[in-house]
């Protein structure tokens, strides 16, 4: 294989929580690879969401939020932002126009320190009025200095394929890292603890905690290809009441994660699958080092 003129480069999607980071990226990947929800800190991980084009190759890493830390995960997930920067070549900087008219100082002090070319994404501009989006690209602009603005609505996609040459286009000349028919570090285990802990937040909403946490006890793969893939799922909550909430009044909320959850997760593995959830109470799991290291995923467990 030839790689002359070919690029690829490691890329950091960053912005406050609920910006549009996840749907972004599952927007450019045609696929869920990062939990989408629209309550804000659903991204724990940093997500290696891998795109490829004949010539280019760009390996996204969806952060967590940069908001204000208090428990020990919320601590974590910050220090997982801040830490991704130090290791790519692009950040794109997500907005939302109608609720970041200031820029946050923290948030670009932390950016400035990756030293690399950051491209301004302002997103949702089709929920925005032009007249009230030139000043304030104009005062992200001043405060940041982006190498390039891009207006963009990850949910529809305009805009999206111009970040993507905007990205390329800045990114070393270099063979492919990963093979190109593959879309991410994360293992099958991570990937199906998403997928289920995305749905409990579809149907649950407010209610949710954010300490809530899908933890894989059992992957069994078939022994035939025509077999049924075995699932075992523990959802971990703080609360008898929290637990209470997640199963619902006869079961029913829990049921209905299950059968969504088994539908996507046999849609991606592309195999009959057996999902079976319980639901379990450890209080205060998320300021134990221990618990937030073994549900928080942190740390490289995602490819494990």
């Amino acid at each position: 294989m030839t790689t002359s003129g070919h690029r690829s480069g490691y890329v950091a999607i960053v912005g406050r929580p609920n910006v549009g980071k996840s749907t972004l990226l599952n927007h450019i990947l045609g696929t869920k690879l990062s939990i989408v929800s629209f309550r804000p800190q659903t991204t724990r991980n940093r997500i290696l969401g891998i795109y490829n084009q004949e010539d280019a190759q760009v390996v996204f890493m969806d952060t967590p939020g940069i908001h204000e830390a208090d428990s020990l995960l919320n601590k974590r997930m910050v220090d997982q932002a801040t830490r991704t920067l130090s290791d790519v070549d692009v950040v794109v900087h997500l907005i939302d126009p109608r609720t970041e008219s200031d820029p946050t100082e923290a948030r670009i002090e932390a950016i400035s320190e990756a030293k690399v070319p950051v491209l301004l994404v302002p997103n949702k501009v089709d929920l925005v009025k032009k007249s009230s989006l030139l000043p304030l690209i104009e005062g992200w602009t001043r405060a940041e200095a982006p190498a390039a603005i891009v207006p963009i609505s990850a949910l529809s996609g305009d805009g999206v394929a111009g970040l993507l040459d905007e990205v390329v286009q800045r990114l070393p000349e270099s063979p492919p890292f990963f093979p190109k028919d593959q879309l991410t570090d994360a293992s099958e285990r991570f990937v199906v603890s998403e997928m289920i802990r995305e749905r409990l937040f579809v149907h649950l909403h407010q209610e949710l905690p954010y300490s809530i946490a899908v933890e894989i006890e059992a992957f069994e793969e078939p022994k035939q290809k025509s077999g049924v893939i075995r699932i075992l799922a523990r959802i971990w909550v703080e609360r008898d009441s929290q637990k209470g909430i997640v199963i619902g009044k006869g079961g029913r909320v829990l049921k209905q994660v299950g059968t969504e959850a088994r539908e996507a997760i046999e849609r991606l593995l592309q195999a009959r699958v057996h999902l079976k959830i319980t639901v379990g109470v450890d209080k205060h799991w998320t300021r134990k080092q221990s618990s937030v290291e073994r549900r928080g995923h942190f740390d490289g467990d995602q490819r494990q």
